[in-house]
């Protein structure tokens, strides 16, 4: 059998369409891996650079907020991100600053900027497809701001060394929140070999002496801005109607009971075995200073205790003492209030059960604790919390009781935690700001 080829039968031309697709297909590809490629990478960049140039201007805006309030008044911010961008190459028509942003969720808000980029990287394989420009936008928010935080403690001294001390065997401070400490000092904090504090953040303005961070379990972090007083536009309580506390004692055999009711006193100072009652309201302890001592016990709720002059507040019974603060009026919430134009000391030691609720308010002077054990639990401390034999509490042997209670925050000019000493505060906020400086979108 003989078989012919016939060639006017084959088709012509099949494999000039198929190639014309295939070029298509293949462009495609190319620019879906080039100028993709490109895309993503001008992405990435536009990205980074806008973020770096968030963060510059709200270093700005942080470093300046005390006296800009997070408004960029004398445009140093701007320039900063600007500045930045440049030296990412992206000129400042590419480039805009919002201070404070225009969009997201914090339009509006002073102490914090957006930056955005926007670009046009040029077209490759895509060009065969579309002749429309491309777009590349980039957007980020950054703040340098003031927060609200969690604060216990606020140790309000600009420049003292030492301003927030621990010293001696077994001294330790444990905060529910953060501790700030304004001193700018270089040794603004110093924590003894032994000592130890257990805090959210250490938030200090200077620095701490040599080999302090160690011995604080907690963020720190140190050259921050200092913290406003959170009080510090709060009157003087007024002068009420002069009283004397032996007008309000009654004797039964060789004990005092003293019933006080609100009032100027020109001193409030009670020894051995007496036992105070006040009512609800404010006292003003005209320049004697508040004192217990011996086995004296307190026992005062709703109270403002304020001691204008120098001798201040000395709690060195070792009975009883509770103080709860008023919850109306202008010192709401505050329990010890000492004249904030007096340095002196507000002085606790001794206690055998001592429950403190509200605010210890002593913004210029030193608050100390020395020889107790002060625990909002009133529960036993926790050995986890001593890594050696050498470091571990000391036995008490002193009579000191397990119940003693502290849930009052401080405001101290300077904070002193003595030998012996174990402060635990937990759980109270006195409304301070800290730095804040981030990207936040």
């Amino acid at each position: 059998m003989t078989y012919k080829l016939n060639l006017a039968s084959r088709r012509r031309g099949a494999v000039i369409p198929l190639v014309a697709v295939m070029m298509v297909v293949l462009l495609g590809l190319a620019a879906l891996s080039v100028d993709g490629g490109n895309l993503y990478l001008e992405r990435r960049n536009t990205q980074v650079a806008a973020d770096a140039s968030a963060d510059a201007a709200a270093i700005e805006l942080l470093a300046n907020f005390a006296t800009d309030g997070g408004v960029d008044r004398n445009g140093k911010a701007r320039g900063a991100a600007l500045s930045l961008a440049a030296t990412h190459g992206y000129k400042s028509t590419s480039v805009i600053v919002n201070i404070p942003p225009n969009s997201g969720s914090f339009v509006g808000k002073n102490g914090y900027v957006e930056v955005l980029i926007k670009t046009n990287p040029p077209r490759f394989f895509s060009r065969v497809f579309s002749e429309k420009e491309q777009v590349v936008n980039s957007r980020s928010v950054a703040g340098g701001t003031l927060i609200s935080t969690k604060a216990s403690v606020m140790v309000m001294d600009p420049k003292s060394k030492n301003s927030l001390r621990l010293k001696g065997k077994s001294s330790s401070l444990e905060v529910g929140g953060d501790v700030i400490v304004n001193s700018k000092n270089k040794r603004a904090v110093d924590v003894n070999k032994k000592a130890q504090v257990k805090a959210e953040h250490v938030l200090v303005s200077g620095g701490l002496s040599k080999n302090s961070k160690r011995n604080i379990d907690g963020e720190v972090s140190t050259g921050v801005a200092p913290s406003p007083d959170p009080w510090a536009s709060m009157p003087t309580p007024p002068k009420g109607a002069t009283l004397k506390a032996d007008n309000y004692k009654t004797v039964v055999g060789k004990s005092s009971t003293y019933h006080l009711e609100p009032g100027t006193y020109k001193e409030l100072k009670f020894d051995k075995d007496d036992t105070v009652i006040m009512s609800p309201g404010v006292y003003y302890v005209d320049g004697g200073g508040f004192e217990l001592k011996g086995d004296s016990t307190l026992n005062a709720d709703r109270v403002t205790i304020y001691s204008t002059g120098k001798k201040g507040f000395k709690v060195s019974t070792k009975g009883k003492v509770s103080i709860s603060p008023t919850t109306k009026g202008p010192f709401q919430g505050i329990s010890l209030f000492q004249d904030a134009a007096k340095k002196t000391k507000v002085e606790f030691s001794k206690q055998v059960d001592l429950d403190i609720s509200g605010i210890i308010y002593a913004p210029n002077s030193e608050v100390k604790f020395k020889n107790s054990t002060v625990d909002i639990d009133g529960g036993e401390e926790d050995e986890e919390d001593w890594d050696s034999e050498e470091d571990e509490p000391m036995e008490d042997d002193s009579g000191y009781g397990e119940n003693s209670s502290i849930s009052a925050a401080i405001v101290a000019g300077k904070l002193s935690i003595d030998t012996k000493t174990h402060l635990t505060i937990k759980g109270t906020d006195i409304g301070a700001l800290r730095p804040f400086l981030g990207i936040v979108e």
